[in-house]
């Protein structure tokens, strides 16, 4: 007996199995090239595709390149022993830059460009040295009749990168005698002619194009498009400047498989091809975030994704800035960042609904050994709230993150900051974050879409924590098992403790949330109710008014037309005139809401009718008065008493009416609350008896417990709520505070308020409309008036062209007028006259004046007024109000504006319809105006301009004893600091 050896033998279908047969994706693969550009020290590196009649694309980078013994020593060579090695590259080929941890691991990441490309065109550059080529076609590597030996991959050394498309075609000459044979008879064409036959008889199909065909239909027609290499050369030529000299490499990607192709030929497709969008979301969910955006930025290493399309424009699909970084991650209100340590145990800080909860430490729930367990690493999560009603962002910052969570969230692995796969993808649940939601997303909070973050390890800490070798995970081994353990049971721990359904701060902004709403839904039955009261009384008091002013009306024109009215004539009118005013004091104009909406011409009328009808029963009273006193029999004294006596019972019957309506007020509100504190004793037993019911054993009693308490909880909150409201109530109306008055005045704050903040809004929209406008109109109007300029002599003599050009100058003429105070440098005070306003006012209107026929007037006392102050503040100001004016005295017939000076007051004034009194008050707030079509922004800028200098306007008051020009018109006033006569 005798024992015997034998070796290993490898096809050459070896490289098909470890290249395309261990690679999970497209994106994994140009995740694996990608790192091997890394390893390189590569400044930059792309992926792209070009959409041409031979579509190809390109995975490039400037690192260190190969030199020609590199690419036959390591490129070549399956399985290298340069990465497991993990030692650093020579100083020279770092550049400068500072070390990097190795990626690669079993050298094998090359072949990835098999699973992009049925052919990669290899070019590659060091520092110094020469261009070196080769040219693979990975179609050769799956007939499984060939050994390596069979095989031969053409190689070629040039000077320069213009010389690329000709090493191309010599390279092709070579590689397709790989396929074509002299000698039909050789072993080699033997083994293509088995294996067509295999293709031929497993296709059951004479129709189809064997590997060989389309290795010869390559090799024959195929072209490298030169739109390939010009970004290439871009990168290159950027290290040259920095390193002295072009180095890198470039895998030219031809005949492209099919992912690459769909992104090559996009637009043909259509935008809503599912398989076009399914993969380059999975391209890009994947490479996005391919260095770690949550620490520092590496400024030495930059990635993307493009294609070129067939009008040479670029379209970009991935950059390096689209991911959710630093600054996105601080502005999340629930982060948690911190270190698991050899022990498992975590250490870090929390901060929880935009609160600092300080540090933290939580156990593990197994036991590692620190010396031989998973290692130290970082964890860094994120989350926010979809409630708005609970959280401490508003409705904009969490519809924007609501947004990034679609494109960026996911819990991510990093592995010395680069990213490790398929962790964070759309299709990877390996914490089993969704499969625990799904079962209770109240207590499991998190949510991958909803959480951003990552797990930071390294090759020194993290050994155990190896690649499968398709690179879609980790080897399960004890150390995965620990990292999934270690992080799961830490995101339900702070889910329990700080996020979740269960969590004692979750439960109290629930409780001041249910507050919140309550006294919302209180606020808005008030308002409700006061609207209701408002309408109502509008609709029931008008009548009533109407008849009442007729008879007050008829009532004073009786009286007037009798000399003398006998004493039984004169106590019919008094008695009349006493139901007057009770009738006043009931209808009463009814206090209006802060809005008035469809009901505002109504109300106005109402008050006007209200205040004439109040007039007569003032003269009415007046009037009898006066008669009484003329007409009296009695002394003195009993007219008075009697008088007296009247109103009196006037009064107490008042009185007593109101009296009788409380009490049966008092008597409803007691029977409603003793009904309401009947039901609620009950409903605690309702809600909570089955509870107690179903307990049987202790294993259901904590539960039982817990659900107990929470119902009593909530009615606790909601009793509180309810008949606490109800005492305050009661103690303000016995300490006499008006509760109508005060809510009305609330709700109209409240009202003003919100008005504001649209109006800080709508200023700035309105302040970038102007910066945009302002600078446009200055670039257009010097590049009109530089093409006016330079048309011929003889064109500008032209009538039209007069006619064009002036009115232009008149245009940017008018807008100088315009323009705003400018917020920097310093501008000199200027004496202004009453002169010099009404001279700017008659060459900014004069035509406007002419053509609507108005008479504009200003005194010889406005004239001769001084002040000292800017043109670009006074000016603006006189031309609003005029402006103003003019749309006003539109609307008579008589249209008169005139500018006067009255007690040292500038008096402009209109004689238009007045202002309306209730208007008065809010007349120059911003975005408050009664145009048609106007804005409300002229009279604010107006007092705000004058303010700046201390001056004031107002608008004319007849009670505040204002100076008038037209007492049925419009009168402004302003008062100027420091004016002279």
């Amino acid at each position: 007996m005798s024992v015997k050896s034998f070796n290993f033998r490898a096809r050459a279908r070896t490289i098909e199995h470890l290249g395309k047969g261990q690679i999970a994706d497209c994106p994994t693969a140009v995740s694996e090239l990608w790192k091997n550009a890394y390893d390189a020290y590569a400044r930059d590196v792309a992926l792209f595709t070009v959409d041409a009649d031979y579509p190809c694309g390109a995975l490039i980078d400037n690192g260190c390149g190969m030199s020609p013994e590199q690419i036959i020593d390591n490129w070549l060579i399956v399985g290298t022993e340069s990465k497991s090695k993990k030692k650093a590259l020579s100083e020279k080929d770092r550049f400068g830059i500072s070390i990097r941890q190795t990626q690669g691991e079993k050298g094998i990441g090359r072949l990835s460009a098999a699973f992009l490309a049925n052919v990669t065109f290899l070019v590659t550059k060091k520092l110094n040295g020469s261009f070196t080529s080769l040219l693979v076609d990975w179609r050769l590597f799956e007939n499984p009749y060939l050994s390596f030996e069979d095989i031969s991959i053409p190689f070629l050394e040039f000077d320069t990168i213009n010389e690329i498309t000709i090493a191309f075609d010599l390279l092709k000459e070579e590689l397709i005698k790989n396929v074509e044979f002299e000698d039909k008879g050789s072993i080699k064409q033997r083994a293509w002619d088995r294996f067509s036959d295999d293709e031929l008889e497993e296709s059951n199909s004479r129709d189809i194009v064997t590997t060989q065909d389309q290795i010869l239909y390559f090799c024959r027609h195929s072209v490298l498009d030169e739109r390939a290499i010009t970004p290439w050369k871009e990168i290159l030529n950027k290290v040259s400047e920095k390193d002295g000299g072009q180095h890198g490499t470039a895998l030219f990607l031809l005949d492209l498989r099919r992912d690459l192709t769909l992104l090559t030929n996009q637009e043909n497709l259509g935008t809503q091809n599912h398989e076009f969008i399914a993969t380059q979301r999975d391209l890009v969910d994947t490479l996005r975030a391919f260095t770690n955006p949550y620490v520092e930025k590496d400024q030495n290493f930059s990635y993307e994704i493009f294609t070129i399309k067939k009008n040479n424009s670029s379209k970009p699909i991935l950059t390096e800035q689209e991911v959710f970084g630093l600054s996105e991650f601080s502005s999340l209100e629930h982060i948690v960042i911190g270190e698991f340590d050899e022990k498992g145990w975590f250490k870090g800080n929390v901060k929880a609904f935009g609160q600092d909860k300080g540090e933290i430490s939580i156990a593990p729930n197994i036991s590692i050994n620190p010396k031989s367990g998973i290692g130290s690493f970082k964890f860094q999560l994120g989350s926010f709230e979809f409630n708005q009603n609970i959280s401490s962002l508003d409705k904009n910052q969490i519809d924007v993150l609501d947004e990034q969570g679609d494109k960026y969230g996911g819990l991510l692995i990093f592995r010395d900051n680069l990213r490790v796969l398929p962790y964070g993808r759309l299709d990877n649940d390996f914490f089993e974050i969704e499969a625990r939601r799904t079962k209770h997303a109240g207590t499991y909070y998190f949510s991958n879409r909803r959480t951003f973050g990552y797990i930071g390890i390294t090759h020194q800490n993290n050994k155990e924590l190896k690649d499968k070798s398709g690179r879609e995970g980790f080897i399960r081994n004890s150390a995965a098992i620990q990292l999934k353990i270690l992080v799961s049971d830490l995101l339900i721990a702070l889910a329990n403790r700080y996020f979740g359904s269960k969590s004692e701060q979750r439960q109290e902004l629930l409780l001041e949330k249910q507050n919140k709403e309550l006294r919302k839904d209180a606020q808005t039955q008030a308002r409700k109710a006061s609207q209701k009261s408002f309408k109502d009384a509008l609709k029931s008091q008008t009548p009533k008014l109407d008849d009442s002013l007729s008879i007050a009306k008829d009532l004073k024109d009786s009286i007037e037309n009798v000399d003398k009215l006998s004493a039984d004539e004169l106590q019919k009118v008094d008695q009349q005139v006493s139901k007057l005013e009770v009738i006043r004091t009931e209808i009463k104009t009814p206090t209006k809401p802060p809005k008035l909406g469809i009901h505002e011409e109504k109300y106005r009328e109402y008050r006007d009718k209200y205040n004439e009808f109040s007039a007569y029963v003032i003269q009415l009273k007046t009037v009898v008065n006066k008669m009484e006193s003329e007409l009296n029999k009695l002394a003195p004294q009993q007219t008075a008493k009697k008088l007296f006596d009247k109103n009196q019972a006037i009064l107490n019957s008042k009185l007593n009416k109101y009296l009788s309506v409380i009490e049966a007020k008092i008597d409803v509100l007691h029977s409603t609350w003793k009904k309401d504190i009947s039901e609620d004793r009950s409903s605690y037993y309702s809600q909570a008896i089955s509870i107690v019911e179903s307990v049987e054993d202790s294993s259901h009693l904590e539960n039982a417990l817990n659900n107990l308490d929470i119902i009593y909880l909530q009615l606790v909150e909601a009793y509180t709520f309810k008949y606490d409201a109800i005492l305050k109530t009661l103690e303000k109306i016995s300490d006499g505070i008006n509760l109508d008055s005060a809510f009305s005045i609330a709700e109209e704050e409240r009202s003003d308020i919100e008005e504001k903040m649209r109006t800080i809004n709508a200023v700035a929209q309105l302040g970038i409309s102007v910066e945009i406008l302002s600078h446009e109109l200055e670039e257009i109007d010097s590049l009109v008036t530089r093409g006016l300029n330079s048309l011929p002599s003889d064109v500008k003599e032209h009538p039209g062209f007069k006619l064009a050009y002036d009115s232009h100058k008149a245009l940017t003429s008018q807008i100088r007028f315009l323009s705003p105070l400018k917020i920097s440098g310093y501008q000199a005070r200027q004496t202004i006259t009453g002169k010099n306003i009404e001279a700017h006012i008659e060459q900014f209107y004069r035509d406007r004046f002419e053509r609507q026929r108005i008479n504009f007037e200003v005194t010889e006392a406005f004239r001769s007024l001084k002040i000292s102050d800017l043109p670009s503040r006074i000016y603006p100001v006189f031309i609003n109000l005029i402006n103003n004016a003019m749309y006003w005295v539109a609307l008579v017939e008589d249209r008169k504006i005139k500018i006067d000076l009255i007690d040292d007051l500038v008096v402009i004034a209109n004689s238009g319809p007045k202002v309306d009194e209730d208007d008065v008050q809010r007349l120059f707030d911003l975005f408050y105006t009664k145009r048609a079509n106007g804005r409300g922004v002229g009279l604010y800028l107006c007092r705000e301009n004058l303010a700046v200098a201390h001056h004031k306007i107002w608008y004319a008051e007849q009670h505040n004893d204002d100076p008038f020009i037209f007492e049925e018109g419009a009168n402004f006033i302003i008062k100027f600091n420091g004016l002279e006569k």
